[in-house]
């Protein structure tokens, strides 16, 4: 009787270990993600951009200088989530001038997502070109610093980086496009000189949804098995690929 009560306790210490260890893992996604899972985003730039989110490459500006345009895509959003964008403002790579070196320019960046992310002053910012150095147009040259070869990943550590300063509307003077687009909430920002840096790197990271609206993590779906047999080549046991 002792023996048999002994194993039996045996098994179910193991079956609870086994069915904790289970239950470490992240739960698969109860079903296949639909449009209405997405978040729309908009995204303006003075004047180009690539957009990055959670380490993925997902926009990049189709308009290099004018006129200025909105891109708007659809995300599939997981959180937390890390938002990281390159910004142009348009200027010749030796000068740092525009329009034939007779100009100088100014900057400008506007998100904003349907789940509420928006930009201000809480992202991160930094220049890594700037000109022409000192305002000077009649000696102009450009100051460059490397571009970090992971600056748009998830766990790049922007510590030192400063914050970004949000700009009015009026200092920026956005084209028609953007007062077509939903921007209501988010700020402009770019480095402290809006008119010298050229070349600025944004980093934020959206801890969860900013509306509080519980959204689903999808990131893992391709690791799920479908519960359908397999289409489209699956190849089955013993048998050809169809």
């Amino acid at each position: 009787m002792t023996n048999g009560f002994s194993r039996l306790c045996r098994i179910a210490v193991a079956t609870a270990c086994v069915a904790g260890v289970a239950g470490a893992q992240p739960p698969a996604p109860p079903r296949k993600p639909q449009m209405a899972d997405t978040i729309r985003a908009n995204v303006y730039a003075d004047n180009t951009f690539e957009l990055y989110v959670n380490g993925e490459l997902v926009a990049v500006d189709s308009i290099r200088f004018i006129p200025h345009n909105v891109i708007s895509i659809d995300l599939l959003p997981k959180y937390p989530m890390t938002i990281a964008v390159l910004a142009r403002d348009n200027a010749d790579p030796r000068t740092g001038m525009e329009y034939a070196n007779t100009n100088v320019g100014d900057g400008g960046f506007i998100l904003k997502f349907g789940d509420g992310t928006v930009t201000s002053r809480v992202w991160k910012a930094k220049c890594f070109s700037r000109g022409p150095v000192g305002g000077d147009t009649q000696n102009p040259r450009v100051e460059n610093t490397p571009l970090p070869p992971d600056w748009f990943a998830e766990g790049f550590d922007d510590g030192d980086w400063k914050p970004a300063r949000e700009y009015s509307e009026r200092e920026i003077d956005p084209k028609q496009p953007y007062y077509d687009a939903d921007f209501a909430g988010a700020k402009f920002i770019w480095t402290d000189d809006v008119k010298l840096d050229n070349v600025v790197v944004f980093r934020h990271v959206v801890p969860g949804p900013p509306d509080g609206r519980e959204r689903p993590d999808f990131s893992n779906l391709n690791d799920v098995v479908p519960q359908g047999p397999p289409r489209g080549g699956g190849r089955r046991s013993g048998g050809r690929a169809r």
